[in-house]
C-alpha cells in the first residue's frame, strides 16, 4: 500500500522514549529521587515546567476568535512578520541592512521553517551539509525529501569551530552538484551550546562570497535558541551584519521559532526570514514558500502570531517579558557553572559550551553503554550517537551538584 518512497521510513526516537522512561521513574519513586536532564524546556529550580508570565496572561486574554480563527494568509498575518524582522535583526533593520532584500513566512515552528527551505532549495537526491553534532531532525528532513547530506565537523582539536572542514565539505559538494545548502544552528548550538565568535562569523562569510563564484548557496541559519545567549540581545545578533552586501548567489535564510524564547512550545509558531541581494531571489523565496505552506500546513495559529506581535509591539509587556526570560539566562549560567566547574575538576570532557540550553559529554562508541547505566542509577540523559546531552534548561542546581561526578563514575566504570 505505501509508496516506494515511503517503505522504509521509521524513527528511532532518542528523546520522548526516555523522556516518558524519567517520568514513570519519577512518579514510582518521586521526582527528587531521578535526575532528569532529558527535557529541552526551561523548568524551575522545583523542576517545575516554566510558562512566561507575561506570556500566559497575554494569550489568555486574547479574544475567542483571535485563537479559534483562521490566518489571515497563508504567508502569515503583517504583523507577525514584521515583529519577526524586528525581533531577528532589530528594531532598526531597515536601517541597518538598508540595500538588502527582505521577507519572512510564517511556519509551524522552526521545524516548518527548516523543512520548507530544505524542500524548495535542494533538488531529490542533492547533498545538504549538516553539522555532525546536530539535532537529529535535519537528517530526518533530508530523508523524507529524497535528499541526502554530509557531515561536516562542527569542532576542531582546539574546540573551536572547525573551519577547514566545514570548507572542505562545503567546496566538495559544490564541485559536485553546483550547489550547496549548509545549515548552521548558532547560537547556542543544539546540543553542544557552542557559539561562533564574531572573527569565526566574519571568516566564514569571506568564504561564503569565493565560493559563490562556483554556484549557489543558500545558508540556513537555526536560531532557535539566539535568545538565550550568554552574550546579551546585541551583541548575540551582530554577526548578522556580515550578511549584508553578500553576492546574490548566496541567500541567507533564518529559522526563527517562539518556542524557546516565549516559552510557547506546543503552539508552533515559527518563520522563515530570508535575506538577499538580489530583489527576484527574495520574489521567488516569497512565491514557492507560499505555495508549499499552502500545501502542507495552509495557515498557522492565528493566535499564536497574535500573542507574538502584541508582545513585540507593546515595549512595557516586550520588556516584562525580557526581564522573566533574563531571569532564566542568569539561572542558566548559575546551573552551567556548577556542571563545567565540576567536571573540569575531576577531568570529564565535554563540548565546548558558551550558552544555551544543553551541554554535551562527548564519549565516543561507548555513549550508549553509559548512558543506559546511568539510568539504573536513576540518572536520565539524551543518548546520541556520540555522547550524552545534559539539559541544564531544565535541572536544578541542587541536582546539578554532583552530576558531573556521578557521570564520571559511571563512565570509569564502563570503559
Amino acid at each position: 500500500m505505501l509508496a516506494n518512497h515511503s517503505k522504509d521510513k521509521s524513527i528511532v526516537d532518542k528523546v520522548f522514549t526516555v523522556v516518558a522512561k524519567a517520568k514513570k521513574l519519577k512518579e514510582e519513586i518521586g521526582a527528587e529521587n531521578v535526575i532528569d536532564a532529558t527535557i529541552g524546556v526551561l523548568c524551575n529550580e522545583d523542576a517545575k515546567f516554566v510558562n512566561f508570565k507575561t506570556v500566559a496572561k497575554v494569550y489568555k486574554n486574547l479574544p475567542d476568535d483571535e485563537i479559534a480563527a483562521y490566518a489571515s494568509s497563508f504567508l502569515g498575518d503583517p504583523a507577525y512578520l514584521e515583529g519577526v524582522k524586528k525581533v531577528v535583526l532589530g528594531e532598526d533593520y531597515e536601517e541597518v541592512f538598508k540595500g538588502s532584500y527582505l521577507d519572512a513566512v510564517a511556519t509551524p515552528g522552526g521545524s516548518g521553517a527548516i523543512s520548507n527551505t530544505i524542500w524548495n532549495y535542494t533538488d531529490r537526491g542533492e547533498k545538504i551539509l549538516i553539522p555532525d553534532w546536530m539535532w537529529e531532525s535535519y537528517k530526518i528532513m533530508a530523508e523524507e525529501f529524497g535528499d541526502k547530506y554530509e557531515l561536516y565537523s562542527l569542532f576542531n582539536e582546539n574546540g573551536t569551530f572547525n573551519m577547514e572542514n566545514f570548507k572542505e565539505k562545503m567546496t566538495a559538494i559544490m564541485e559536485e552538484q553546483g550547489k550547496v545548502l549548509a545549515i548552521i544552528n548558532d547560537p547556542c548550538h543544539n546540543p553542544t551550546g557552542y557559539s561562533l565568535s564574531l572573527d569565526e562569523w566574519k571568516e566564514l562569510k569571506e568564504f561564503l562570497v569565493q565560493i559563490s563564484s562556483k554556484g549557489e548557496v543558500i545558508l540556513l541559519n537555526d536560531i532557535a535558541y539566539i535568545d538565550y545567549d550568554f552574550r546579551g540581545e546585541k551583541e548575540t545578533r551582530e554577526y548578522m551584519k556580515y550578511f549584508r552586501g553578500l553576492p546574490e548567489s548566496v541567500l541567507v535564510i533564518f529559522s526563527f521559532s517562539i518556542s524557546k524564547a516565549f516559552t510557547e512550545y506546543g503552539l508552533r509558531v515559527g518563520a522563515q526570514l530570508a535575506m538577499s541581494s538580489s530583489k527576484k531571489v527574495i520574489e521567488d523565496f516569497r512565491r514557492a514558500n507560499e505555495f508549499s505552506c499552502r500545501s502542507r500546513w495552509s495557515n498557522i495559529s492565528r493566535g499564536g502570531m497574535r500573542l507574538f506581535s502584541d508582545i513585540v509591539s507593546d515595549k512595557n509587556l516586550f520588556n516584562d517579558l525580557k526581564k522573566e526570560r533574563q531571569e532564566y539566562i542568569d539561572l542558566m549560567k548559575e546551573r552551567a557553572e556548577i556542571f563545567i566547574n565540576e567536571a573540569n575538576e575531576i577531568g570529564l570532557p565535554m563540548c565546548t559550551y558558551r550558552g544555551g540550553f544543553f551541554i554535551t559529554v562527548p564519549l565516543g562508541e561507548n555513549t550508549e553503554k553509559v548512558g543506559l547505566e546511568l539510568q539504573n542509577h536513576n540518572i536520565f540523559t539524551v543518548i546520541l550517537e556520540n555522547g550524552l546531552r545534559v539539559a541544564i534548561c531544565s535541572v536544578p542546581k541542587k541536582q546539578l551538584v554532583g552530576l558531573a561526578g556521578k557521570i564520571k563514575e559511571v563512565v570509569d566504570s564502563v570503559i
